[in-house]
């Protein structure tokens, strides 16, 4: 038994112990769903990169990385980075002053609305499921690479490792391990990427490698190597559009999806949800540059991998040093995990408290608190063995799951979401049917796109399709109706606790956030100044 196969049973063991010790502080809902609603800075930030730092990145994207297109996977994300903002300020403050427990039990809150709660329900039990599939997924291919135990048995065991920890301790267990996994995988991913650099003599001497050598030197241009055989885009517009397209896809994930928006619901205050956020969104383009750029270079050293989505667990054991390629390969194994108990428990939340009352005659006691924990542990048992048979027959890769997921959710509620909080004038129908056009347009092209194999034009991509439809539908239903009175009184209350003054002592701690956040960013640009330009320059 090699380290590396050590470093994945000490992951573990390490979340299963972190969840028994939890869930021995679970007292009620609150507690179990949203952490009692007193979470600090840290670990808001450390679940909110750990769920969006999953094996899609470190793994999928990473390949797209490899094959050619380093700055298409992070000029996407520098864009979609922007939804951390839009989310915390139009969205995640609104979230966090109301009484839910789940974003579906505020949508139903908000209009007063049964049937809309419900239908958000099912969307997360969807839309979650199929990002969970693609972690697990993603998960599994890391264990049967390091171990050499493959097929069904690596998703067994992958699936069973986060859902016990996940299911005994809820959000409390979660956002601790997250914090936990934040660390392990910025860590070592961090020194995994400089070893790479290392490894073909630092970071200049990468970039101008590169550039000077001709199979390689397009993929350092912003558009990638659009005419390399086998290219995912076969020109520049192609990558511009995809860009575009995916890079305000996931501005909206960003904003509003369960597995971000959710987490400024266990924030102590506002200010530090808005803190956190701002942390996101400096920290997310940063580690993506440098993932990248190293996946892309380990080109230099073996232009062949296959699947390129084991770039960096090829690179954990031929070019890092021993000890570093069990940290990189920890961490992979930390972001897949800890994103993977994200989803699971959103799923199981919603199950129990959106989605089963829309089937009882009687509703449980409001006081009914061990009996909504004691479901949602057997909800989300039950909807973690949907996605264990669902993730052993799946075919697609993690990269086309997890991207069909996230568009379904930007579709379903980019625009619901926002003007629900923004606007009075939206009406329980419009937000119903938006919601409704915005994710049924996007499973109907993109299972067409993937397993029908239909081909649109980029420009007609199935997010963009679903995200009009949403508009639409979402304008005409509520042109069509007008609010009720509980709505008007619901969102005008919210209003004013979500505006309430800040003290100057809170704006001082924020701006300080502000500051340095923008001084991260000045240091990053200089950099690739100093590297990438004039690598660029002499073989031009």
């Amino acid at each position: 038994m090699d380290v590396f196969t050590l470093s994945v049973i000490g992951s573990f063991l390490l979340i299963t112990i972190v969840g028994i010790v939890m869930s021995r502080k679970v007292k009620d809902k609150t507690d179990y769903f949203l952490a009692g609603k007193d979470v600090g800075v840290l670990l808001i930030v450390g679940t909110l990169i750990a769920s969006y730092l999953s094996t899609v990145a470190l793994m999928g994207e990473a390949g797209t990385s490899f094959d050619g297109f380093p700055w298409a996977i992070f000029l996407l994300t520098a864009l979609a980075a922007v939804g951390y903002f839009l989310g915390v300020l139009f969205f995640g403050r609104y979230l966090r002053e109301s009484k839910a427990l789940t974003i579906p039990e505020f949508f139903g809150d908000r209009f007063d609305s049964k049937r809309l709660r419900g239908l958000a329900g099912l969307m997360v039990l969807v839309g979650i499921g199929l990002y969970l599939v693609a972690v697990t997924r993603g998960i599994s291919l890391v264990l049967e690479t390091v171990t050499g135990i493959g097929g069904f048995w690596a998703i067994l065991i992958t699936w069973a490792a986060f859902s016990l920890f996940t299911i005994l301790s809820g959000s409390k267990g979660v956002i601790v391990t997250d914090l936990i996994m934040f660390f392990v995988f910025m860590i070592g991913g961090s020194i995994g990427f400089i070893s790479i650099f290392n490894a073909s003599g630092g970071i200049k001497e990468v970039f101008a490698s590169l550039a000077n050598n001709e199979a390689s030197r397009e993929g350092l241009m912003w558009h990638g190597a659009v005419s390399s055989e086998g290219a995912a885009w076969s020109s520049p517009l192609e990558v511009l559009i995809y860009i575009l397209t995916f890079g305000i896809v996931w501005m909206f994930v960003v904003a509003v999806s369960p597995w971000q928006s959710s987490r400024y619901m266990m924030a102590r205050s506002n200010h530090v949800a808005i803190r956190s956020a701002i942390v996101a969104v400096v920290l997310i383009p940063v580690f993506y540059i440098f993932m990248v750029f190293a996946a892309y270079a380990v080109n230099l050293t073996n232009p062949d991998i296959a699947p390129s989505e084991n770039v960096f667990i090829w690179a954990a054991y031929n070019i890092m040093p021993t000890i570093i390629g069990v940290v990189m390969v920890s961490g992979i194994m930390a972001a897949g995990l800890s994103s993977a108990s994200t989803f699971l428990s959103l799923v199981g939340f919603s199950a129990v408290n959106d989605v089963a009352p829309m089937f009882r005659r009687r509703s449980a006691p409001k006081s009914a608190a061990e009996q909504g924990v004691g479901g949602s542990r057997i909800a989300m048992l039950l909807v973690g063995a949907v996605a264990l048979i669902v993730t052993a027959v799946a075919t697609p890769g993690v990269f086309e799951i997890g991207y069909m997921a996230a568009s379904f959710f930007a579709a379903a509620w980019g625009f619901v979401a926002i003007v629900t909080t923004q606007s009075k004038r939206v009406t329980e129908r419009g937000a119903f049917y938006g919601m409704l056009a915005g994710g049924a347009t996007v499973l109907v092209f993109e299972s067409l796109v993937t397993f029908g194999g239909l081909e649109l034009p980029m420009i007609l991509n199935p997010a963009l399709l679903g995200l009009v439809a949403s508009l639409i539908a979402l304008i005409i239903g509520t042109m069509t109706t007008t609010p009720s009175e509980k709505s008007l009184v619901y969102i005008s209350d919210l209003k004013a606790r979500v505006e309430t003054p800040s003290t100057p002592a809170e704006l001082k701690v924020t701006n300080r956030y502000i500051y340095a956040a923008i001084a991260i960013i000045v240091v990053v640009f200089v950099g690739l100044l100093v590297f990438y330009v004039p690598a660029m320059l002499q073989t031009a």
